[in-house]
């Protein structure tokens, strides 16, 4: 298993001791930042305690740290600070080349970590050159490289899983590497980094009580199985919190993991290697996964969208339980939809599910969308009316305002301040329904609430179609 360390970045000593305290039952060890400190307290690093190992850094701008003086300033800060016993480890630079401070190092039994950082990607012999930065066989050698793109993320997994040393600190920065954090203990790093309160010390940095309480990190091991689940923008999902809680529950071995990506194939790659076992599907990629899979169920072929992928032997097969989420909540707040005039806001692959299942409710459909070919190429597929988000749309939906459904990510960061029929004047007896739950209340039911409107946000969409994805993957209900 992988330890868990906190970064301090206080500008002070006496804060950051402070920190060590109230994280002392949360973390295994502490990086202390002393780039970040104030000038005048360099001098007083014999005053830092901790209960904990930890780890003495001292960061260069271009090495995305805060120190930008002179290298003999930060070499006799270095030693100062090893001399005290304090520290546990120290990290120094690969192009770092001090015999002097090395020897320092071994006379406090402080081990030294060699680290080199690249913000620009994924080096091609990433683990040949992990392997080659160490001066000597004791030192702990450490990379941390911006991962920008899916085809990045198979890379490094790739190089990770060549690397064979017992201690070694590997990691991805940046959203498409957040991934790599959470799975330190698959890749066999010895540690993953994180910061108070979530403020980043480093890209992908988030606290510990999300590591522990949303991904219970400490628990991971080699063994653990893996699943996931794929979309972009990623970083707000809830669904991680929703499966770890259930796996915990039941005392399963699993941990369900973000992967922001930009290319499914790519990631269908990245699966095979890491041996995920399922995983979910959310925009953009519903319709795109498709033909990446072996098969798929009559659901995903009516629907034409896939949000969840099982591995089976050793086939990949799509599922679609969002119109099973979608559905059931709506008919519980509004009841029966039958010959009830209905607007569908969109024609992605949640427009597809949620116009499927109210379809097999016997509601009638408009489907409204930013581009009208893409509403028209839809309302075909399924025998509804369409239009535009436009004069017309609006005329129409007038007459289609029983419910009044929306399946666009318009309402979602950074869109958090756009109503996607804000040209439309709610009368107060339209029912409203946003498949968004982040933010919880969206610009449109904001204001339909205003006029008086019912509403119902994605939340319980989200519950229902992850416990139908919970059994798919693990085989167990989901422990309400």
């Amino acid at each position: 298993m992988s330890k868990l360390c906190l970064t301090i970045t206080e500008k002070r000593i006496s804060d950051s001791i402070e920190i060590c305290k109230k994280y002392e039952s949360s973390v295994d060890m502490y990086e202390f930042r002393i780039d970040f400190l104030e000038k005048s307290e360099l001098e007083n690093l014999d005053n830092f305690k901790s209960s904990k190992p930890v780890i003495l850094t001292y960061r260069k701008v271009k090495d995305g740290g805060q120190y930008s003086g002179s290298e003999e300033f930060r070499l006799q800060v270095l030693s100062q600070g090893i001399k005290t016993g304090n520290f546990a480890y120290v990290d120094l630079e690969e192009d770092l080349i001090s015999p002097e401070i090395e020897r320092v190092a071994e006379k406090n039994s402080v081990k030294i970590i060699r680290s080199f950082h690249d913000f620009n990607g994924v080096p091609k012999n990433l683990a040949q050159k992990l392997q080659s930065i160490k001066r000597s066989e004791k030192e702990i050698p450490k990379a941390a490289v911006m991962i920008k793109n899916s085809k990045e993320l198979l890379a490094f997994y790739k190089e990770a899983l060549k690397i064979v040393d017992k201690d070694k600190i590997l990691l991805g920065m940046g959203n498409t590497g957040f991934n790599t954090r959470i799975l330190a203990a698959k890749i066999g790093s010895y540690l993953t980094f994180c910061s108070k309160d979530g403020a980043s010390a480093a890209p992908g940095h988030v606290s510990p009580e999300v590591l522990n309480k949303t991904y219970q990190f400490r628990n991971i091991s080699r063994d653990s199985a893996i699943f996931g689940i794929i979309g972009n923008p990623l970083m707000h999902t809830k669904s991680p919190e929703i499966h770890n809680s259930g796996y915990k529950k039941l005392g399963i071995d699993a941990v369900y993991v973000p992967f922001e990506i930009d290319n499914p194939e790519t990631f269908m790659s990245i699966a095979e290697l890491l041996g995920i076992r399922g995983f979910s599907v959310t925009v953009p990629f519903k319709s795109d996964i498709i033909p990446c899979l072996d098969s798929v169920t009559n659901s995903v072929k009516e629907i034409g969208a896939c949000n969840t992928v099982t591995r089976i032997g050793k086939s990949w097969v799509g599922e679609n339980s969002d119109y099973v989420g979608f559905i059931n909540p709506l008919k519980r707040e509004y009841g029966s939809l039958e010959g009830k005039k209905v607007t569908v806001i969109g024609a992605g692959g949640a427009a597809k599910a949620s116009i499927y299942a109210l379809k097999n409710e016997g509601a009638k459909i408009l489907v409204l969308n930013r581009t009208v070919e893409k509403a028209e190429e839809l309302a075909e597929e399924f025998d509804t009316e369409f239009s535009g988000l436009d004069e017309d749309g609006i005329i129409k939906l007038k007459d289609y305002n029983d419910v009044i459904i929306q399946t666009t990510n318009v309402g979602m960061h950074p869109m958090e301040n756009i109503d996607p029929v804000n040209y439309y004047n709610f009368t107060g007896s339209e029912f409203l329904y946003d498949i968004i739950y982040n933010p919880e209340t969206t610009k449109f039911l904001e204001r339909g609430r205003n006029s008086g409107c019912k509403i119902l946000n994605g939340w319980q969409m989200l519950l229902e179609q992850g416990y139908r994805q919970f059994k798919l993957f693990t085989g167990m209900e989901y422990p309400v």
